[in-house]
């Protein structure tokens, strides 16, 4: 049973539900958790509305935490962390092409590539999910289908939006700042065209190119791949990894 655990959330919209629950799942089983949270992935919890979820749930013993880097010194001082004996396991999930890459290059200039890059050289071991190395079925928060818009001369869901999600637009009649919504489904009560969708379904295919440069991960000792959360889980249980 791990002792403890170091999770970095970046700003990848795959796998982050599945993320959130496998957390939830080792805070329900006392295992204690730090959760390192990039800006990009603060963002994109509240765009999803994941986090009040994780909010509610990462509470308990030391180290478990949500740190974000929004709120952290430039230098990051909880990483100090990996040098006091606290974790015997680090995971980033969903991890995004950009901070896959700077893993790769040794760079460390994030909350999240700092948790890499200090696990690594404590010699504790690595898992990350580059959302990039997999074809896999997610979603995106908020989709217009404007082509069902076409008979509305003012936009109603625009109008009836609380917080300015949704903003009337001369030519587009409705822009979307993803970033203000907060789910509260106001524009589904007064739009007649069912022309809003939440979590609209998508599928996100690799780019070969981008494949081989992921590929060097396997090439950084005590890191490894994985290509789902719950497979975190499996390795806390013992299973064949």
């Amino acid at each position: 049973m791990a002792r403890a655990i170091a999770w970095g959330i970046t700003g990848a919209g795959s796998f982050l539900r599945e993320s959130v629950e496998v957390i939830v799942e080792i805070v329900g089983k006392g295992i204690p958790i730090t959760v390192y949270c990039s800006k990009a992935g603060e963002s994109l919890l509240k765009t999803y509305g994941l986090i009040d979820m994780l909010t509610a749930n990462v509470k308990g013993a030391y180290p478990t935490e949500i740190v974000y880097e929004s709120r952290e010194p430039p230098s990051y001082p909880s990483i100090g962390r990996f040098y006091l004996d606290v974790y015997d396991l680090a995971v980033i999930s969903p991890a995004t092409l950009n901070t896959t890459s700077k893993i790769i290059h040794g760079i460390s200039d994030s909350l999240v590539t700092n948790l890499a890059s200090h696990a690594l050289k404590n010699n504790i071991q690595l898992l990350i999910l580059p959302v990039d190395y997999f074809e896999t079925k997610s979603t995106i928060p908020l989709k217009i289908l404007r082509e069902y818009c076409a008979t509305c001369s003012e936009c109603r869901a625009a109008e009836a939006c609380p917080t300015g999600a949704l903003l009337k637009d001369s030519y587009w009649k409705v822009r979307v700042d993803v970033s203000r919504c907060t789910r509260c489904l106001e524009c589904l009560k007064h739009c007649p065209w069912n022309a809003i969708l939440f979590d609209a379904e998508i599928t996100v295919k690799p780019n070969p190119y981008y494949v081989k440069i992921i590929e060097k991960l396997y090439e950084i000792p005590n890191v490894r791949i994985i290509e789902h959360p719950r497979r975190v889980l499996e390795l806390l249980k013992g299973e064949a990894f």
